[in-house]
């Protein structure tokens, strides 16, 4: 017997499922950068004294050029040996590189 509860847990997954999948989710190929929106909320940070006499002249902490591509997301790490043969326990075939 279905019971007023589970019914309405059933049709709420059901609607949830069915908006999220109306939506399409772009690939990492897809992704662009110029389409991110930040909003950055103003703020004002008091912190007891004048900062402008411990900053040189003229300056100006957002006029150096960022590159997404100076960020390292992932570390390169190094060969890791553990002293026998993975291969034995692994299925045939195995990949970890695909995804």
């Amino acid at each position: 017997m279905i019971t007023k509860n589970t019914l309405k847990t059933i049709l709420m997954l059901t609607f949830g499922l069915s908006v999220f999948t109306s939506y399409g989710f772009n690939s990492a190929e897809d992704f662009d950068l110029s389409t991110i929106e930040f909003i950055e909320e103003e703020q004002e940070w008091g912190l007891g004294f004048d900062t402008a006499q411990y900053l040189p002249e003229n300056f100006d902490p957002y006029s150096g050029i960022i590159s997404v591509k100076t960020i390292n997301f992932i570390e390169v790490c190094d060969e890791v040996e553990l002293g026998f043969e993975t291969g034995g326990y692994l299925p045939l075939g195995f990949d970890p590189y695909i995804q």
